[in-house]
């Protein structure tokens, strides 16, 4: 398994996002933005939380969600699967797992930078993580976090992820592009002076499941609408809220790093946003990737 750890020049690191829900209302108002992102997410991805092809009727599959935050995933792919499973959901984040838990389903503490238990290591016929890549950094690499999904697999096991890929798209409002090339920076120099600091780094993770021995890997690009551009009513609304919800806590990551990564129409971002997306709507590419074991 790889153990690379990034160099990081400054005190910039994802918990300062995380950090801040907490002390600001106890992740009340992080539960409502994933909720929203949730909702969105999977609206675009046609109401399926799974890609990969393993046969959900076979009863007794051992599934885990890492990061699951409130486990909503793992709620959608029980409302799904024809048999019953033993679900695991781990994240860093206690205040946000549902109570009580769903049946068939534990709830566990533990980081994607950490090592998972030894004894879980081949025992795991589905691994799912969504959007919290980022939260790796510095310290851990992609490489890093990926081969520790892979190496939970037992032989025939599936792995999907899912990412923003940071890069524009020409439909898009001016504001939402800036949005893009904002978390597009974040998440490059997050890696400062690694072979990660360079655009678009989701992107490399078909490659990072390959490195990591996984096989029949695939891919879909996934095309995320927000506010206007979302036809249903209640998730144009929850999308226009979840895409701005995050912009202020991004920005504090950012404003820790060297001054020379702040771009002024950063300064304005969260209202031109707001605005815009309200108004003309916007889209961002997703990237889901799946491999097996």
């Amino acid at each position: 398994m790889p153990v690379a750890v990034a160099r990081a020049p400054s005190s910039a690191t994802m918990s300062v996002f995380m950090d801040k829900t907490k002390d600001d209302d106890d992740n009340v108002s992080e539960q409502v933005r994933l909720e929203d992102q949730h909702e969105t997410v999977i609206y675009a991805m046609s109401g399926q939380p799974l890609y990969a092809p393993i046969d959900l009727s076979r009863p007794g599959l051992r599934i885990l969600d890492s990061a699951c935050a409130n486990g909503r995933w793992i709620k959608d792919l029980q409302a799904l699967s024809p048999a019953k499973h033993q679900y695991v959901g781990t994240d860093v984040v206690e205040s946000l797992y549902p109570k009580p838990a769903p049946e068939g389903t534990q709830f566990l503490d533990q980081s994607i930078k950490e090592p998972f238990p030894e004894a879980w290591n081949g025992t795991f016929d589905l691994v799912h993580q969504r959007l919290v890549m980022a939260a790796a950094a510095p310290e851990r690499t992609p490489a890093y976090v990926v081969g520790n999904l892979a190496g939970l697999l037992r032989e025939g096991g599936w792995l999907q992820m899912v990412e923003v890929a940071t890069a524009p798209l020409p439909q898009n409002p001016v504001s939402q592009n800036q949005y893009v090339d904002m978390l597009d920076t974040l998440y490059s120099k997050l890696y400062a002076g690694s072979e990660y600091d360079r655009t678009n780094i989701m992107s490399g993770l078909p490659q990072e499941m390959r490195n990591a021995g996984l096989k029949n890997i695939q891919q879909k690009e996934v095309i995320v609408s927000y506010g206007a551009a979302v036809a249903d009513p209640d998730i144009r609304q929850r999308s226009l809220r979840t895409a701005v919800a995050g912009v202020p806590n991004f920005l504090s990551v950012l404003r820790k790093m060297s001054s020379e990564v702040w771009k002024p129409e950063w300064d304005d971002l969260q209202s031109r946003l707001y605005r815009d997306l309200k108004e003309q709507g916007g889209y961002m590419r997703y990237i889901v990737c799946w491999g097996q074991k």
